[in-house]
């Protein structure tokens, strides 16, 4: 008799079956994983919203009207807006700093490092801070808070991955960009049709041109502290370099997903969310609107005063 030998191991095949099982496993957890973050980085936005949402309402209150869309360019001051956000060179972003638990970057910006009214540091001396609320986790555009459009440096400054409606913070009786962006909006006065059914606030990418070239003199971004062209945090201007000349033209379409260097348009608003944007409304909710949202549904959401119904698609 031949004893037996004792076998240690396994097999080329049965390792190759243990492998083959794992593969399969990890295909199926791969979408579960993705929607999971999904869902996270669309609650995180929701979150950052209606923190804006009731900043909004807060600084309305504070002050009795709302902050203007921004100013002229970072280096000149308001004159135009209400008489509370006159004298510095902000974007709405930048006067909502201390009513979203961002007191000390706002000090810097008109007591600390750069005291009120000096515009001798570009757009208050402190573009380069970013801000978490003021970041949307699904925007594929942001680079550790900053922008990845190399146009202008834009790369050095933080992003603002949500934007201002113009119809409802500008001016849209004004005719040129200086002051047409200039507001002197208040809630609930200007917004005739009423809080709850217009858009106040939507996504916008950090970084966005229809070139594939960062670098491209056309290539736009979002960033929350400047309010040069190309650069403002803003939506519903419908222009490729950001500018607004007032009016109330219908507010573009959004696009979902757009590639940031290649098919984003800087004249729309954009969302990295799969199926649809994570918008902020006048009442201070926020509201997920479908990708298939029609175009008239939306321009009518958009613009605070035409009596427009909106759609069924709302």
């Amino acid at each position: 008799m031949v004893p037996s030998r004792a076998r240690f191991g396994f097999t080329l095949i049965e390792l190759l079956v243990v492998v083959a099982i794992i593969a399969v496993l990890i295909g199926l957890l791969l979408p579960a994983v993705q929607k999971v973050r999904e869902a996270a980085a669309r609650i995180q936005c929701t979150n950052n919203l209606k923190q804006i949402g009731l900043a909004t309402h807060a600084i309305n209150d504070t002050n009795g009207g709302l902050p203007p869309l921004c100013a002229p360019d970072g280096w000149t001051a308001t004159r135009a807006a209400s008489s509370a956000y006159n004298g510095a060179a902000f974007t709405l972003f930048s006067w909502l700093l201390p009513y979203i638990e961002q007191d000390a970057i706002f000090r810097a910006q008109v007591r600390g490092d750069v005291p009120f009214g000096d515009l001798t540091k570009f757009c208050g001396g402190q573009y380069f801070r970013p801000v978490k609320t003021y970041v949307c986790p699904s925007d594929p555009s942001v680079s550790n808070g900053l922008s990845r459009t190399t146009n202008g440096g834009a790369n050095g400054f933080a992003v603002g991955c949500y934007g201002a409606n113009a119809l409802v913070f500008g001016n849209p009786s004004a005719n040129t960009d200086f002051f047409a962006v200039q507001g002197r909006a208040r809630f609930p006065a200007t917004v005739p049709d009423g809080l709850s059914n217009t858009v106040v606030v939507g996504e916008v990418y950090g970084s966005c041109s229809l070139s594939a070239d960062p670098a491209s003199g056309l290539a736009a971004a979002s960033l929350w502290a400047d309010s040069d062209k190309l650069w403002r945090p803003v939506m519903c201007h419908n222009s490729p370099d950001k500018s607004y000349s007032g009016g109330y033209a219908p507010c573009l379409p959004f696009q979902v997903r757009p590639v940031p260097f290649g098919t984003c348009d800087p004249s729309r608003a954009q969302s990295g969310h799969s199926g649809g944007m994570v918008t902020g409304l006048g009442d201070g909710s926020v509201r997920f609107l479908a990708q298939n949202l029609s175009a008239t549904t939306w321009a009518a959401a958009c613009d605070p005063r035409d009596g427009a119904p909106l759609g069924a698609d709302w």
